[in-house]
């Protein structure tokens, strides 16, 4: 197996996982408006067996999306100084993040907070309340924005290593060295399960920047190590290796993890955080092994435009799924019928903002989308109108 070039190959592998990933977060949000506990919005039907259900993408999915935001990064920034790097990092994040947080983020609070019977008033009122004295010294609601947020503090510090060549090279050639063969497996699960032990059940998982030390500790260190084997083969092929025994563990984990969440088995503190980080980390290895191994190279137009509409439908599928759990559960449809439309609604729904935005430059921006004049000279492409940094900035992570 050749060694990866980002200069002149494609991780299609990484645009496959990425676009997975968040349709299954679309999914996991879905599930949420049935689960037995709090979320932005809630149907009338709750389902206990969703405690069990939600483990089987929620120990590994957001974490599988911040290592390949870290791979993702490193690819762009080839050939780049740090400071190109930061200016197309903060151009391409932050105007989403200051809009989903100003424009976004405030329907679902406020559909929130009207369905918990704390606030009355219309959405200008909510927008009076939630930017006025009071709300602002309460917090602004950050709800899914808080992964863009993450993402945006996670790069300027790996983005700092740009600028210190011999430090990153030594850090590459030490995480190379450590985790050689099966220690990619072992040692990733150990560090994710002494964390999980020391830190989950004081701060938990509270997505506030300033206080969110688990989350903390449990994503950096992968956002920190994709950037840092991105363009390491030797890593790659180790986890194609590894692919089948870390799906053997899943296999195995999962249901005792299930089981413990449903009290059918009796598991200590310790273990269950053990296989809670041994799931979590056997999952994303599997996923990078199977998909290195056969969408390394799967390139297709539907690829293409998803990977495109990736980071627009992320913005928008929240707001459009809160929305309409808050107008399709009054009106007591059977669950499957009103999960079905759920689905169908968010998912359509993210698609046809991105169809929107993607024709209008000047939504471009908000949307983490830039605007390549220089498009409509060629000929037609499902990408026309967008524009990138670089070839692997096409396969960033949100």
């Amino acid at each position: 197996m050749t060694a990866f070039d980002p200069n002149t190959s494609r991780r299609t592998d990484l645009d496959w996982i990425r676009v997975i990933a968040f349709a299954l977060l679309i999914l996991f949000h879905v599930c949420l408006a049935y689960a037995p506990w709090d979320w932005h919005a809630h149907s009338r039907h709750t389902f206990e067996w969703l405690r069990e259900g939600v483990l089987i993408t929620g120990p590994w999915r957001l974490t599988l999306l911040f290592l390949v935001s870290g791979t993702a990064l490193r690819f762009m920034s080839g050939g780049m100084s740090g400071a190109r790097v930061l200016r197309a990092r903060l151009v391409r994040l932050m105007p989403p993040f200051v809009f989903g947080v100003l424009a976004l983020v405030p329907v679902q609070a406020w559909i929130e907070w009207r369905e918990r019977g704390t606030f009355s008033g219309n959405l200008i009122d909510w927008y009076a309340y939630q930017f006025g004295p009071k709300g602002l010294a309460d917090g602004i609601p950050l709800n899914h924005m808080w992964f863009v947020l993450y993402i945006v503090v996670y790069s300027l510090i790996a983005i700092a290593l740009l600028s210190l060549p011999p430090v990153l090279a030594a850090l590459e050639r030490l995480f190379e060295t450590l985790l050689r063969g099966w220690l990619l497996l072992l040692l990733p699960i150990i560090y994710l399960a002494v964390s999980r032990q020391e830190l989950f059940e004081t701060w938990g998982v509270s997505n506030h920047l300033r206080t969110d030390w688990y989350n903390h500790a449990m994503s950096f260190p992968v956002f920190l190590f994709g950037f840092l084997f991105a363009e390491r083969d030797r890593v790659w092929r180790t986890f194609e290796r590894l692919r089948w025994p870390a799906l053997v563990a899943v296999a195995v984990v999962m249901p005792l993890l299930m089981a413990s969440e449903a009290n059918l088995v009796f598991l200590n503190e310790w273990t269950k955080n053990s296989l809670f980080a041994a799931d979590q980390w056997s999952a994303i290895a599997a996923v990078l092994g199977f998909g290195s191994r056969h969408l390394r190279h799967e390139r297709s137009p539907v690829l293409t435009y998803l990977t495109g509409a990736v980071f627009p439908c992320y913005l928008a599928h929240q707001t459009i799924l809160v929305v309409a759990v808050h107008l399709v559960s009054p009106l007591g449809w059977h669950v499957a019928l009103e999960a079905a439309f759920l689905v169908v609604t968010t998912l359509g729904g993210s698609l046809a903002v991105y169809e929107l935005v993607r024709r209008v430059p000047v939504l471009l921006p908000l949307w983490g989308l830039r605007y390549a004049p220089q498009a409509r000279r060629h000929a037609p492409s499902i990408n026309q109108g967008l524009g990138v940094v670089s070839a692997a900035e096409r396969s960033e992570a949100a």
